[in-house]
């Protein structure tokens, strides 16, 4: 019943089920050859070498590239690691695409709304706008780490649109390689430290308006990042033409 459980667990992290099979045996014996393996598993020879390739491939076993030829295991602690890793870059780039997919096949719903509550979400939505914005990106924030860890995706999108800068003081445009504006009093009050999340103590760190529609909102909440992302905001128009018409041109 053991194994049985052990076959399932391992077919959900995509092993076939020989190749469960002959894993967990190498985990029992240690060290064996393909002929071992056949006689112990009673898994066609045939099939025995072909899931021993595919074990090796996938980085769970180890063959010691002799003649004859034997297999062990990879260490399991540093596999299930590298396991995690990989599952999360595969789902991160699983939700970079599915929030492509949705922006690009359905541009004419307006107004709605999503609460990001993950790191992960939060980075994938300022790639996803960053990378498919097609005109304009105005960025409200004084916030240095988000300058550094977005310098290659700004960089690149500043050489297919325009990238607009708004800072608070003129301290933070002096690391910024982008066009910077000085906000004016109504726009700190507004976006820098907006009413109600400043009476809730959840300072604002960054907000991104593309292309005068779609807008991402990152604030803090008890030491955590939260955003809000507002797809085809029907008054980003006037807040980006309102923003960029009042501020002051402090570099460029």
């Amino acid at each position: 019943m053991f194994e049985e459980n052990m076959i399932v667990q391992l077919k959900g992290i995509g092993m076939s089920e020989y190749e469960s099979k002959v894993y967990l045996m190498l985990i029992c014996i240690n060290s064996a050859s393909p002929r071992e393996l056949h006689e112990t598993t009673q898994i066609p020879r045939g099939r025995v070498y072909e899931t021993l390739t595919n074990l090796e491939k996938k980085g769970f076993i180890i063959s010691n590239r002799q003649s004859p030829v034997r297999y062990r295991i990879a260490d399991i602690p540093l596999t299930m690691e590298r396991l995690k890793q990989e599952a999360v870059i595969r789902y991160d780039a699983l939700g970079l695409a599915l929030e492509t997919y949705a922006t690009l096949t359905c541009p004419d719903q307006l107004g709605q709304t999503h609460t990001i509550q993950t790191e992960w979400g939060i980075e994938n939505h300022i790639r996803l706008l960053l990378k498919t914005a097609k005109n304009e990106l105005l960025i409200i924030s004084d916030d240095p780490i988000f300058y550094q860890q977005y310098t290659n995706e700004l960089s690149q999108a500043a050489k297919r649109v325009t990238v607009n800068c708004v800072v608070s003081n003129r301290k933070a445009a002096k690391n910024i390689p982008f066009p910077c504006f000085l906000a004016d009093k109504d726009t700190k009050d507004a976006l820098f430290q907006p009413p109600i999340l400043k009476k809730m103590s959840m300072p604002t760190k960054l907000i991104i308006y593309a292309d005068r529609k779609e807008v991402l909102a990152v604030y803090e909440r008890e030491g955590e990042e939260e955003a809000v992302f507002t797809k085809n905001n029907i008054y980003a128009e006037f807040i980006t033409r309102t923003i960029l018409k009042n501020q002051v041109m402090i570099s460029s």
